[in-house]
């Protein structure tokens, strides 16, 4: 198959379902960009002309969030068309290729709990553990690709998810935590743009993927919720409609991704994390609904974890829960207690 015929009928969903195994690193030269397959879901763009924007997008981390795979499968079809004009450094990654072709969240842990160098710790365990041979594959490849950049470009990296549960607030982000670093209000502008009105604010390293290119490469990382988990084909694209706007725009650097500008506040909701709800033995207990919807509020004196150790009494009006799961083992996260600033 010549090249044209190859970018024609080109489907990135169907060749990742084609070459679950990997396959041999290629590359093709068109007129205004280098592509290069590096590995099953990692390609690469590199435009021939000068350009100081870097742009990671990452989807299907969790492999049932099928939105965003739709969203930018289009858009590597647009580029490899002519239809959609490639005007920075572009890598796009499939995060979890087995566990798309199945619809499932992951099939052995979490890959999103494997990062920044998580894996490491379970490097024996991999034969087992599919997730650890992956996670070590993106970090590489995100490693590779901000290496190239020099200390005044732009880095950016949007890893894309839809929820597996309801929110009160439909569309939310997680930032980072940025240690000393400000959060760059050209990151919270574009997030308004994509539709995103609610913000949470991290308050600790982590080990999903953001927070990797975040901390290694200072790069405006963030993790976005854009919906609710449907299966392919079942999706609304107008649902998406703004965000795939702005991230076409980014491709193009036809948007104004401005370091300077001001906050756009623009009734967008900033939350930041007030506790932590540990599971601290086999009696800890969240008094809430399986389904909560993320956000969910409570009032001052509600008994939101019962424990005979560590109970948690909300402490005042409005405090909120992210994330509520009761199966958890010991010593880890049930919940997170967040409030609006």
């Amino acid at each position: 198959m010549n090249t044209t015929e190859f970018c024609k009928t080109f489907n990135l969903l169907d060749f990742v379902r084609d070459h679950l195994e990997g396959h041999q690193p290629f590359s093709m030269s068109l007129e205004d960009f280098v592509v290069t397959f590096h590995d099953v879901g990692i390609i690469e763009f590199k435009p021939k002309h000068e350009s100081q924007q870097y742009l990671a997008l990452s989807v299907g981390v969790h492999g049932n969030e099928t939105a965003p795979m739709e969203i930018v499968s289009d858009m590597v079809h647009d580029l490899l068309n002519n239809k959609l004009t490639l005007r920075c450094h572009l890598l796009v990654m499939i995060g979890h290729p087995q566990a798309m072709l199945k619809e499932q969240r992951f099939l052995d842990f979490n890959l999103n709990r494997m990062f920044s160098g998580e894996w490491k710790k379970y490097w024996e365990q991999r034969d087992e553990i599919c997730e650890v041979e992956r996670a070590k594959r993106l970090e590489q490849a995100v490693n590779d690709f901000f290496a190239q950049s020099c200390a005044n470009d732009t880095r950016t990296h949007l890893d894309l998810h839809t929820a597996i549960r309801a929110s009160k607030y439909e569309k939310f982000a997680i930032y980072p935590y940025l240690g000393s670093r400000e959060h760059n209000p050209a990151l919270l502008n574009a997030m308004q743009d994509c539709g995103v009105n609610t913000i949470l604010l991290y308050h600790k390293p982590s080990t999903v993927f953001s927070y990797h290119s975040s901390h290694n490469f200072k790069a405006d990382s963030i993790t976005v919720e854009l919906g609710k988990v449907k299966p392919f084909g079942e999706n609304n694209r107008d649902d998406f409609a703004a965000a795939e706007k702005t991230l076409r725009q980014l491709v193009e650097s036809t948007y104004n991704y401005d370091h300077t500008a001001r906050y756009k506040a623009n009734g967008q909701r900033l939350f930041k994390v007030k506790r932590e709800l540990l599971r601290v033995s086999d009696e800890s207990h969240l008094n809430v609904d399986d389904d909560l919807a993320n956000f969910s509020s409570f009032d001052k004196g509600f008994e939101l974890l019962s424990d005979p150790q560590e109970p948690y009494i909300v402490e005042n009006d409005g405090e909120a829960i992210v994330f509520p799961n009761n199966k958890v083992p010991i010593g880890q996260r049930m919940a997170l207690v967040v409030e609006e600033v």
